[in-house]
């Protein structure tokens, strides 16, 4: 695993809110997955995805943002959503913690490119990223990462599909392991099964389970603020 340039971690975390940067410092978070990727690339930031080592710290540091943003706070068995528009959605991921080693939430990505994550630790920033963050992320190439955690079976080919309408490319190999963590989960007792009751139990594993949809139609600003102190 590799670390941000030092001119990528001051560039990220001088793009984040103050706000979210008082609340990384004071609850021991991580920022990471696509607000790091797309603002070293220059893309458009949909939300800042924060992650933790205990529901319990996750939900206050939630709380103490949305009320002093006064926003709106969203729960599902994934995130908690604070929303305040058109200020960027912040989501607290309670589904996967962290309590050890923060470089485990980096690994457990699925692909090198959303690999990526900073926080504050021993009175600095610091980071962590895939060793092939970079060639991957300049490629626009989605290498598959075979993460071992809890996830719907068909997040990952959700995920993908997002990203070819970005303009990214997968190789056969790696869309062979996302196509074959769906097909793991597919029970087929009824060997009769045709093509189209095939491709609804696929659909089903399909589901996307998105806090944002919430905030369909909504506007978001770029709310980035340079910060001084780092």
């Amino acid at each position: 695993m590799n670390t941000l340039t030092k001119q990528d971690l001051h560039f990220v975390v001088s793009r984040l809110p103050k706000d979210v940067i008082e609340i990384v410092k004071k609850h021991g978070i991580i920022v990471a997955g696509g607000f790091i990727r797309e603002t070293i690339s220059n893309g458009k930031v949909s939300d800042i995805d924060m992650f933790g080592a205990t529901v319990e710290t996750l939900t206050l540091a939630a709380l103490q943002i949305a009320q002093a943003r006064k926003a709106r706070m969203f729960s599902t068995d994934n995130a908690i959503t604070v929303l305040s528009p058109p200020r960027f959605p912040l989501q607290f991921i309670t589904r996967w913690l962290f309590p050890d080693k923060k470089e485990n939430c980096i690994n457990s990505f699925d692909f090198t490119v959303c690999q990526a994550g900073v926080w504050f630790a021993d009175d600095k920033w610091q980071s962590a990223v895939a060793d092939n963050f970079y060639p991957d992320l300049a490629a626009k190439r989605l290498v598959y990462t075979y993460p071992e955690r809890l996830e719907d079976a068909g997040g990952s080919m959700l995920r993908v599909r997002k990203f070819l309408q970005r303009g990214y490319s997968i190789q056969s190999g790696s869309l062979a392991g996302v196509i074959s963590r769906l097909v793991g989960k597919l029970d087929l007792q009824n060997k009769s099964y045709g093509e189209k009751e095939i491709a609804r139990i696929i659909t089903g594993l399909l589901r996307e389970v998105d806090p944002l949809t919430v905030v369909d139609g909504v506007e978001l600003v770029d709310e980035h603020e340079v910060n001084v102190e780092q």
